[in-house]
């Protein structure tokens, strides 16, 4: 969630900057990769080395400086910047790893794309108000399959942050910010939000202005900027079910969910709702922790998940040299209480670790509609310049030994919602829970 278009948890979406000279100068940056990151985990360096086998031993460092230097001398655009040529060059060694072995998630971040993910993944953000927006259809409706959006609409309006005390609301259009017009910033929507989103974030402490459509009243409204620190699980009660709503698995999310449970339990809950639904993802090492409140380790059930690395490409995971087993740990608070986990198309990576636990070991009705499928591991690696390589070093495989990686997890009751605007959220602004297909199915069948 952004003051800008929302991504996933893991999003990492390749920069455009720099893509027409990305194929010439890619070999140059994989040179500088394998130099840079030769003594990282995982053989960094002789993995860029089987992929492009020019930049591994034996590197032929005359050839590259002379096709950079004549990138400098002779393209048709005079004094093309080094870190120009650095980013296109990082896409285009990503976008081969992609074509050569369908992985969509290595990614090349920018400094500042790094440092914004990193600061998600503790929760925080920087000179924020707290909304994302999104591109929708008249009236500010979700575009139905062939439509093509029209207008920018304000979602994710994050519960207890300035923007929702300033009155802000979901489904607000933006018509502009601090004056100025979003027709004035590009003739494409994509266009508009990229140029909006830095205009709504800010020093912290500072105002910004968004003018808004709210049913066909035009609204000026004023929040002021802060530095946000965003939870990722919250709690709610419907009589004796405890509704747990975690929203990513960033740094302690773990540790939070082990405290509410406990606490929810103690106040008399009898069974629990487990929300992952719009879960992107983040720490392996938090999905093992909340995996581990509703299993108990035993013989015969350790693993949460197990992760496999340095594969041969067709080798499967019988040929993986690395293999890591995050176990089950002891002191889980919820083994024996009824529970349903709900997910839906937008739950991925951790969210699924923890989904296929909870199914293999048959401890969860799982609700809703098939998940995203993502089954592998992304690593950072910091470059000098401060941007990153987000490479994909694992794939994980369940508890049964499975792999939900491009197929996701079907439901055990297949529920999709009506209205994707109908979820109920306690983060964020959002329908009251009696419109959630998903969640009254889910209380209904702990309730029967």
């Amino acid at each position: 969630m952004s003051d800008g278009p929302p991504r996933p948890r893991f999003w990492f979406l390749r920069t455009r900057v720099g893509r027409i000279i990305g194929v010439a100068a890619l070999c140059y940056l994989a040179a500088f990769a394998a130099i840079n990151l030769g003594s990282a985990p995982f053989g960094i360096g002789s993995f860029i080395g089987f992929i492009f086998p020019r930049v591994g031993p034996g590197l032929d460092q005359n050839s590259l400086n002379a096709e950079w230097g004549a990138i400098q001398r002779e393209y048709v655009f005079r004094n093309v910047d080094t870190s120009l040529g650095t980013e296109g060059a990082a896409n285009g060694m990503v976008e081969k790893l992609d074509q050569m072995f369908s992985d969509r998630f290595t990614a090349f971040l920018t400094k500042a794309e790094y440092a914004e993910q990193r600061g998600n993944l503790n929760g925080q953000r920087a000179g924020s108000i707290g909304i994302a927006l999104v591109p929708r259809c008249t009236a500010g409706a979700v575009c139905m399959p062939g439509q093509a959006p029209s207008l920018v609409v304000i979602e994710d309006v994050l519960s207890g942050q300035p923007a929702q005390r300033a009155g802000l609301r979901f489904g607000d259009v933006l018509l502009a910010v601090n004056g100025r017009r979003l027709s004035s910033m590009g003739s494409s929507l994509d266009q508009q939000l990229d140029k909006v989103a830095p205009l709504i974030r800010g020093q912290p402490g500072t105002s910004v202005t968004l003018t808004v459509d709210r049913a066909g009243q035009t609204i000026d409204i004023t929040a002021r900027r802060a530095d946000l620190s965003i939870p990722s699980v919250f709690t709610r009660t419907f009589g004796s079910v405890l509704y747990l709503q975690v929203t990513g698995f960033d740094t302690g999310t773990g540790e939070a969910a082990q405290t509410m449970l406990r606490n929810g339990l103690a106040a008399g809950a009898t069974s629990v709702i487990l929300d992952l639904r719009g879960n992107g993802g983040g720490f392996v090492s938090d999905a093992q922790k909340l995996a581990s409140q509703f299993v108990a380790p035993a013989p015969g059930t350790q693993d949460v998940v197990v992760r496999r690395g340095r594969m041969t490409p067709d080798g499967g995971p019988a040929s993986a040299q690395t293999v890591f087993h995050d176990r089950l740990v002891s002191g889980g608070v919820a083994y024996r209480q009824p529970l349903v986990v709900l997910v839906d198309g937008d739950s991925a990576s951790a969210s699924e670790i923890v989904t296929a636990a909870l199914r293999d070991y048959h401890r969860a009705t799982l609700v809703g509609v098939k998940t995203f499928g993502k089954g592998s591991v992304q690593v950072d690696f910091p470059l000098p310049d401060g941007s990153d390589l987000h490479l994909t070093v694992e794939r994980w495989y369940g508890p049964n030994g499975e792999s939900i990686d491009s197929s996701g997890i079907t439901p055990d009751q297949v529920v999709p919602l009506p209205n994707p605007d109908d979820r109920f959220r306690l983060d964020a602004e959002s329908p009251d829970p009696s419109a959630d297909l998903q969640l009254q199915t889910a209380l209904a069948s702990l309730r029967g």
